[in-house]
């Protein structure tokens, strides 16, 4: 009697440990598993979901990276990128149902929207950059698995410099200043001087340094519109500080007005900081 307890109870272990033990290894090799589990070592990655029926297989977390973002080509078809750094999460997926496999690229491309996100840039079948807010991820698809990178990025916030030696010291250290703060009034672009300071520290400069050329660049980046239109409004912006600058005593040999209008952005155009720092008039030293 004896020896049947103890032998039915061993069996009720055993019949215990398969049913709370087997399901994890079964969900691993099981194609129609929901393999929404993960490696003890590698929880959710909350910033973005994973596609159901797939396994994450590896995942990597920093408290600073850096990373290049993919992102659409400029006007003139070269490629882009953004550099993003900050706290950095990894998850690397597998993709067990072969079906799957096949429209894992289109599925991610539909979760993207859903969970808030932005698609910057896609390449299919493999690459895609999407943002939200200041959380920019990387997928790639490759098969039978993907990868997800994510990074929250810490803005660089745009200084703006306040008078003719922080002007002279950007210029010295590179050859170029964003100046932001001059006012412009609609429709026709006329540079206001009230709430301009900053303008009259351009002039100051320039007086200290009689022998230097410069550009006067215009850059905006508008949320609506045409590029046309951002480049219209530049050349006014360039023209009129122009005008401003030799009314006020400087040669105009040593000035020329160049308008760029939103084709050489500082940043993304998503926030009201980045659309801030895009809209800026650049000082720049012409070569000699």
């Amino acid at each position: 009697m004896a020896r049947r307890l103890t032998f039915a109870l061993i069996s009720s272990v055993a019949l215990m440990c398969c049913i709370y033990l087997a399901p994890p290894c079964f969900a691993q090799d099981n194609v129609n598993a929901d393999a929404s589990l993960q490696p003890a070592d590698c929880p959710a990655l909350n910033p973005f979901p994973q596609l159901v029926a797939t396994v994450v297989v590896s995942c990597e977390k920093g408290a600073s990276i850096e990373l290049k973002m993919p992102l659409k080509p400029d006007a003139q078809g070269f490629a882009r990128e953004k550099s993003v750094q900050g706290a950095y999460d990894f998850r690397e997926y597998r993709i067990p149902r072969v079906d799957q496999q096949e429209h894992a690229f289109d599925s991610i491309m539909q979760l993207i929207p859903m969970a808030g996100y932005v698609v910057k840039y896609s390449s299919s079948p493999s690459i895609i950059t999407a943002r939200k807010e200041d959380t920019w991820i990387l997928i790639r698809v490759n098969g039978a698995s993907y990868n997800v990178s994510v990074v929250r990025n810490t803005p660089i916030p745009c200084t703006p410099v306040k008078n003719a030696e922080e002007i002279s010291r950007e210029i010295e250290a590179h050859n170029r200043v964003p100046i932001y703060g001059i006012q412009f009034a609609a429709p026709n672009q006329a540079m206001q001087e009230t709430g301009s300071e900053i303008l009259k520290e351009v002039l100051k400069y320039l007086r200290q340094n009689p022998n230097l050329t410069v550009f006067i660049e215009s850059h905006k980046v508008s949320t609506t519109g045409t590029p046309e239109d951002d480049l219209g409004i530049t050349k006014q912006r360039a023209n009129a500080i122009v005008d401003w600058l030799v009314a006020h005593g400087v040669p105009a040999a040593r000035l020329q007005a160049r308008p760029f209008g939103r084709t050489k952005s500082l940043t993304e155009n998503d926030t009201p900081q980045e659309i801030q720092c895009n809209e800026r008039i650049e000082l720049s030293r012409a070569p000699k």
